[in-house]
């Protein structure tokens, strides 16, 4: 239980660092979850770089 929390709880944190997520500047919901799926595809390409400069 304690390791599916950890990562749903970093996974929040990730997604606070985005500031149109945290201020709700849009006003649907379709542009609410575009920009979720912006901020995912962002922190999953951040990841991806990552790991293959390390290597």
């Amino acid at each position: 239980l304690y390791k599916e929390r950890y990562s749903i709880e970093r996974t929040n944190a990730w997604m606070d660092s985005f500031r149109s997520l945290l201020n709700r500047f849009d006003t649907t919901l379709t542009s609410w979850k575009g920009f979720n799926f912006l901020a995912f595809i962002v922190i999953g390409l951040k990841k991806f770089t990552r790991i293959k400069k390390s290597r």
